[in-house]
């Protein structure tokens, strides 16, 4: 077994200690952002803000709980949170070792850019490329999820691509700003509206018109303009792009004429399929 092998097996150990303890999956991040968070305040996990506060909303939602819980959690949630939490950490442990390797996974590659140079660009690579694979990963566990949890999968995700086009240099104005810069309060504020990120799991249905934008009250609105105003009419552009910034074309699978199709590993989903299925479930996306 080469050192890198040994690496590898590290992390994957880590990983496996806490993924069945979700407090424990935020203390590894934690840590790491209070060792590479922000070269500038010390003690503050900085950069890691946005991403912790993801994190707690997953906690309190519950979908990081073991899957023999009273409560289980959700296979999907867990794996992708597990991948990323992989590939973070074994990026920790190659910086740390102080050796090179060749030919590493995208998403290392990009963590171990990050620590080298923590900035807003480089932490958007390292975190969306690691997601951008998670979902990649764990397509086929998708399916065991109800539809609407299915789409909202995709919402999660073209919301956090939006994010990162501000840094990339894509303006959509000052809402945009405010919401993309990882450092700030933003995501904890967002995590913490219904409307935008509901804490029922499985999703209650109160929750699904929220999702399927048929919420018709004022934070359906406001989710409206954010969703279908700010983001939607761009996702072709916006998913090509980020599977540019995060060197990740298969994000380019997630996308078709302008509509998200994501999971797609067991059959070849159409957004016209998608939206069919949501529609014979009686809550039809608009």
């Amino acid at each position: 077994m080469n050192q890198l092998n040994i690496l590898e097996e590290k992390a994957k150990e880590i990983v496996f200690r806490v993924s069945d303890h979700p407090q424990d999956r935020y203390k590894l991040r934690y840590e790491f952002y209070q060792k590479y968070g922000d070269p500038f305040i010390k003690g503050n996990e900085g950069l890691g803000n946005s991403e912790l506060a993801f994190i707690e909303w997953e906690i309190k939602r519950g979908t990081l709980n073991p899957m023999n819980d009273t409560k289980p959690g959700s296979a999907w949630w867990r794996e992708v949170n597990s991948h990323f939490l992989y590939v973070a950490t074994l990026a920790q442990l190659i910086k740390e070792s102080g050796e090179l390797f060749q030919g590493l996974p995208v998403p290392v590659n990009f963590w171990l850019d990050y620590i080298n140079k923590p900035n807003e660009l480089t932490w958007y690579r390292a975190h969306n490329s690691s997601i951008i694979s998670g979902y990649d990963v764990a397509d086929s566990l998708a399916f065991k999820e109800n539809i609407y949890e299915q789409y909202f999968m995709n919402i999660v995700l073209y919301r956090l691509l939006y994010a990162q086009s501000m840094v990339e240099g894509v303006s959509f104005g000052i809402l945009g700003k405010i919401f993309a810069n990882p450092r700030g309060s933003a995501v904890s504020i967002i995590t913490d509206i219904e409307a935008f990120y509901p804490s029922h799991y499985p999703l209650s249905k109160e929750d699904i018109k929220y999702v399927t934008h048929h919420a018709h009250n004022l934070m359906g609105l406001i989710e409206d303009i954010f969703d279908k105003i700010l983001i939607l009419s761009h996702l072709d552009k916006l998913y090509a792009e980020a599977a540019k910034w995060n060197n990740s074309p298969e994000v380019t699978k997630f996308i078709k004429n302008n509509k998200p199709i994501y999971p797609i590993s067991q059959s070849e989903f159409s957004s016209e399929h998608f939206n069919e299925k949501l529609t014979t479930n009686k809550i039809p996306i608009s």
